[in-house]
């Protein structure tokens, strides 16, 4: 990693299932993106062809970040969905978040096309994706 700035912003990254689950509190930054790539990719490795996973996003206080760091966000997905076993990453942002409407396109253009208001929500459309999936893999 290049730092120019400290990371900023907060995150944590574990599994739960075929769930890879990101709690982050933003404003953030790239250097804090690419820490935590570093750690998704590490985790985001142990799932299969057999064991597909879907990323979640859980966003708390705002979902701001500078350019570079939205360009981050989308290399770590496209790696995510073509080099490792991602059926579909997700975000989950209350209405409360600080910029949700306003950054919603880019993100849909990045390739977060699922918002959610609570985790709950996500889990389970998540949960029915990698099910359909799996059935239609076999």
């Amino acid at each position: 990693m290049n730092a120019i700035f400290r990371p900023h912003g907060r995150f944590k990254v574990w599994t739960e299932g075929q769930l890879l689950i990101t709690e982050l509190t933003g404003p953030w930054n790239r250097e804090l993106v690419e820490y935590w790539a570093a750690q998704a990719f590490q985790l985001a490795s142990t799932f299969s062809a057999e064991r597909p996973y879907i990323g979640i996003t859980i966003v708390h206080d705002s979902i701001l970040c500078p350019a570079d760091a939205i360009d981050r966000i989308a290399r770590a997905i496209q790696v995510s969905q073509t080099k490792l076993h991602c059926i579909e990453n997700v975000i989950v942002a209350a209405d409360d978040v600080d910029g949700k409407d306003l950054v919603k396109s880019t993100y849909h253009r990045i390739g977060l096309r699922h918002f959610f208001n609570n985790f709950d929500s996500a889990k389970m459309w998540a949960e029915q994706t990698i099910t359909k999936h799996t059935a239609q893999s076999t």
